[in-house]
């Protein structure tokens, strides 16, 4: 089975679902969202988005290469 979840980290504390859904349905079409907050205080989150198909994470990967985002992805 192929990775298709994304993590994404240092997500300002103004993100919200809507907005990270948003940016990544650019890449494909998402099964799920989750949020979470950092644990040491810091107004940082984390994200993770889930898509329906694999290949849509290789396409946010690629994208986020190309652009200049205040966000780290991981696989």
């Amino acid at each position: 089975m192929q990775t298709r979840t994304v993590q994404v980290k240092h997500l300002s504390d103004l993100a919200g679902e809507r907005e990270i859904h948003e940016f990544f349905s650019f890449s494909g079409e998402i099964e799920h969202i989750e949020i979470q907050r950092e644990s040491s205080g810091k107004q940082s989150k984390t994200a993770f988005v889930t898509f329906k198909d694999p290949k849509a994470l290789e396409i946010a990967l690629l994208l986020s290469a190309l652009k200049e985002r205040s966000f780290r992805l991981s696989c």
